[in-house]
């Protein structure tokens, strides 16, 4: 079976189960790149780290400092070393492991109140630690359709959405590897939660949103499927 065959089934399934039909996206363009800070990584008992760590709704209205926002961006699915593979001296391996090391996972920054950042849609750059901005827009309204805890939408700062590659991972593995997905996207989750808890912030994984609602607003294709949102911002 081809990676086309196996990716179409795998799409089949995840439209099953979220009782949906493709609804196809505008691809967005690459627009400016905006390069994030170099940041130290935050200085933090690991155990009592996990300890602090809670999902938590309530937040201070205010922008999400771009320190902090680097911060967690780079120390949870940044790039973390290079080793020889697939064919080139230094591939980049991320603080959040795949399966295979494969580059399955990607990173999107929706942007409400930012830094030095407008708001819009933002694709994450692990390589380059910098953010390439796909819109303009204010994601508010959109998000709007996408959350279903509509508290998430105007509380959170900004909101990270971790994507899964289906072409990438079927090139290698088989359609068994569609469960393999999830649990490489929630290793990023666990992640995201331990360097936003060290860097101070209150965030909360999400997974009640409407896949197809944010497909459109992330531009993904037809290989992409969204599988996390996280909302982040400063404690309250």
């Amino acid at each position: 079976m081809s990676s086309r065959e196996t990716t179409e089934r795998a799409l089949a399934v995840h439209r099953l189960l979220n009782s949906q039909r493709p609804v196809p996206a505008q691809p967005l363009p690459d627009g400016r790149r905006i390069p994030l800070p170099d940041v130290h990584p935050p200085k933090a008992d690991l155990v009592a780290t996990l300890a602090r760590r809670r999902s938590t709704y309530s937040r201070m209205d205010r922008d999400l400092e771009l320190a902090a926002l680097s911060g967690l961006l780079r120390f949870s699915v940044g790039v973390q070393r290079f080793v020889p593979a697939f064919g080139v001296e230094e591939y980049p391996l991320s603080m959040a492991p795949s399966a295979g090391g494969l580059d399955i996972l990607r990173a999107y920054v929706l942007v409400r109140r930012a830094e030095l950042v407008e708001p819009g849609v933002y694709r994450y750059e692990a390589l380059s630690h910098e953010l390439i901005e796909l819109t303009c827009a204010d994601p508010v309204p959109a998000l709007q359709h996408v959350y279903l805890q509509h508290e998430f939408v105007t509380n959170a700062a900004v909101s990270v959405a971790l994507t899964a590659r289906l072409d990438v991972a079927f090139d290698k593995y088989p359609l068994r590897h569609y469960r393999t997905l999830h649990v490489d996207s929630g290793v990023a989750v666990q992640n995201l939660y331990l360097v936003a808890t060290a860097l101070g912030l209150s965030c909360c994984a999400v997974a009640g949103f409407d896949d197809a609602a944010l497909g459109m607003l992330l531009g993904l294709g037809d290989a992409e499927i969204p599988t996390m949102l996280f909302a982040v911002g400063h404690s309250d």
